[in-house]
């Protein structure tokens, strides 16, 4: 879960050999475990064999600490920046539609 929780939300598609590595387990036993947290539901998604990836569209809540806060907390800050250069950017491409 902590790999998923690292990423950015538009880059869940995960290869198996990068959890099997920060896991130290195989690739088989990485299915396994994508298998029994998906039947668990602590994540949902959906495991490509022949690509050799996982793509977690969905994550249980949890509890998260000081560090995981501020990450988010950072996360948040640059998505509100994107929010507001698209808002500038739809001002400008309609005055005439976007009340002030």
């Amino acid at each position: 879960m902590e790999i998923i929780f690292s990423r950015p939300s538009e880059d869940r598609t995960i290869p198996l050999s990068i959890i099997a590595e920060r896991t130290k387990l195989t690739v088989e036993d990485v299915e396994y475990l994508l298998m029994k947290s998906l039947s668990v539901h602590l994540i949902e998604g959906i495991i490509d064999q022949v690509e050799g990836t996982v793509h977690v569209s969905w994550v249980q809540p949890r509890v998260l600490g000081i560090p995981q806060i501020k990450y988010m907390r950072d996360r948040l800050d640059n998505w509100m920046g994107k929010v507001h250069t698209a808002l500038l950017s739809v001002e400008a491409e309609t005055p005439d539609l976007v009340a002030s």
